[in-house]
């Protein structure tokens, strides 16, 4: 029979403890889903407490944002979107996970009933498509996201743009 020494006993809990809390592509997706109604609710600093502190996002922000981090900059962007349209909801299509990466189709919608953009509100319902890519580190942190949104069918419908 085999003992465990004291020397080992740091190397099992390490094994153990990753092995318990090790980050799964159905774990990735259930914080995905937390993260979307976090920011369907408009509240960002629940959103916040899913991105890691080192979080990268790879969309353009806008000029006034620049130099605040990439946390900080999500955040006022949920806050502004919010604001615009407070009754957004984002109705997921289809989901996928693989590794550490999780892929979202779904359809935004909601009305502009606020300032949106430095334009006063059309009370005009909108919905758009959007594509998002989240990737989680190890601790279940998203740490990249890349989203691609159907912005030019939000503005036609808004009456901001004519097709």
């Amino acid at each position: 029979m085999r003992t465990l020494s004291y020397s080992m006993l740091p190397a099992a809990c390490l094994l153990l403890t990753s092995t318990l809390f090790a980050q799964t592509p159905a774990i990735n997706k259930e914080t995905t889903r937390k993260i979307i109604a976090a920011v369907d609710a408009g509240n960002a600093e629940a959103f916040a407490a899913y991105l890691s502190p080192n979080f990268d996002e790879h969309m353009p922000m806008p000029e006034e944002m620049k130099g605040m981090s990439d946390v900080e900059a999500s955040k006022t962007m949920i806050a502004g979107y919010h604001k615009a349209f407070p009754d957004s909801k984002t109705d997921i299509q289809k989901m996928v996970a693989e590794g550490d990466v999780v892929m979202i189709y779904s359809i935004w919608s909601g009305t502009n009933t606020g300032e949106f953009m430095g334009m006063p509100p059309t009370n005009k319902p909108v919905k758009m498509d959007q594509v998002d890519i989240i990737r989680f580190d190890a601790s279940g942190k998203a740490i990249e996201h890349w989203g691609v949104y159907d912005n030019l069918a939000m503005m036609e419908q808004l009456g901001m743009m004519s097709k």
